[in-house]
């Protein structure tokens, strides 16, 4: 039995409805709450929905990222080059963050001062008269608890 009439074509003011109805198809996948049937309503108008995500967080990226600046060194043989790793923390992460690296090929070091830290630390770069000439691509990693990010350096030695 119809509830109304079209009057503007908009199904929250009017629309012929038969009671009872349900509105759409049900999905797939749960929803949050495991509720994955849609409502019945007559009126549309009526029916409030409020998600309470759980974590509270949920949605946000919590911990830390991290940068490097610049992401391109290049570097002669027997000297050293700087570069700055940056921290940012997200969501309310309060830790600190220890830095190692890998990839670098024999005859590299990169040392980190401060080492951990929460804001900015300085890669020196130290590249050894011995390593061949080319390019190689060092991974900085940050890890507090179990947060892990990580950046890299592209390193050039001439």
């Amino acid at each position: 039995m119809p509830c109304g009439l079209v009057r503007k074509g908009d199904f929250r003011n009017g629309t012929p409805i038969t009671l009872p109805h349900t509105f759409g198809n049900p999905v797939g996948s749960p929803e949050p709450f495991g509720n994955n049937q849609p409502q019945s309503n007559a009126t549309m108008n009526s029916n409030p929905v409020t998600w309470v995500p759980s974590p509270s967080n949920f949605g946000d990226q919590t911990g830390f990222s991290l940068q490097v600046d610049p992401k391109v060194s290049v570097i002669t043989h027997g000297t050293a080059g700087t570069a700055t790793v940056t921290v940012t923390r997200l969501g309310g992460f309060a830790g600190t963050v220890t830095l190692t690296s890998s990839g670098a090929p024999a005859g590299v070091t990169i040392a980190f001062a401060p080492n951990p830290t929460s804001t900015t630390s300085t890669a020196t770069i130290t590249v050894g008269a011995s390593v061949p000439a080319g390019g190689y691509t060092v991974t900085v990693t940050g890890t507090s608890g179990t947060e892990t990010e990580s950046a890299d350096i592209h390193l050039t030695v001439i």
